[in-house]
């Protein structure tokens, strides 16, 4: 299956990195899991042959699955005991390294740091945290000497846990960390990415705003 769409990144970056345990693969379909973060990824334009996809491999412990196909996301609630679906936009980076704002300074959190991050940040568990900490992957923010903000890169490979402390908002550091990102990740060849749970406007205009190309697919994880 061609993999050249925004939408897709996130399937070919885990081809690359070598880390994808390909279950299935035809012009119509991928299935595979991301033996980094366990998650199953299913690509496939066609409901009825992601359902029969799904089932053909029903022998396996699915816990978390990410697909561009509803349906999908939908059967794995109605016969496979899931119970929660989040869907999202991704957005990718699509051009030249971005210029890097001078005033952020960007360092490796370390397990120290890990209390302070959960304080703010509840989109991951405290030990799937910890495993992006470990693998290098989440940075403290500063400008001028203040601890501004967090950011980092999630275990598939997607950018985010993005957090502007309160008193810092409004100065332009979001854009400033997402830069940041941006080129640490076009220095290694690889094609910045990032995923919006859908409704979250300020988070979609932030996006577009800054030149970010939108996939044609939404996004829809789905986990018990």
């Amino acid at each position: 299956m061609k993999l050249d769409e925004v939408e897709y990144i996130g399937f070919q970056r885990i081809k690359d990195r070598g880390t994808a345990k390909i279950l299935e693969e035809t012009d119509d379909i991928l299935f595979m899991q991301d033996t980094m973060s366990e998650a199953y990824m299913l690509a496939c334009d066609d409901p009825e042959l992601a359902k029969d996809v799904i089932d053909r491999h029903s022998d396996l412990e699915y816990d978390l699955l990410e697909t561009t196909c509803k349906e999908a996301a939908d059967y794995m609630c109605e016969k496979y005991g899931f119970t929660n679906i989040e869907i999202c936009h991704q957005f990718a980076y699509l051009k030249e390294a971005p210029e890097e704002d001078p005033r952020v300074r960007l360092r490796n959190a370390d397990m120290d740091d890990l209390p302070a991050i959960m304080e703010v940040y509840h989109e991951l568990d405290e030990e799937e945290m910890a495993v992006n900490i470990k693998r290098g992957a989440v940075y403290m923010a500063y400008a001028v000497g203040d601890l501004v903000g967090i950011i980092g890169e999630h275990t598939e490979g997607s950018q985010g846990m993005l957090y502007v402390y309160p008193e810092h908002r409004r100065k332009g550091y979001a854009w400033a960390l997402e830069k940041a990102m941006f080129a640490k990740a076009i220095r290694k060849g690889e094609i910045p990415f990032g995923q919006v749970i859908d409704g979250n406007t300020a988070s979609m205009e932030l996006q577009k705003k800054n030149g970010l190309t939108e996939g044609k697919r939404l996004i829809y994880w789905t986990w018990k």
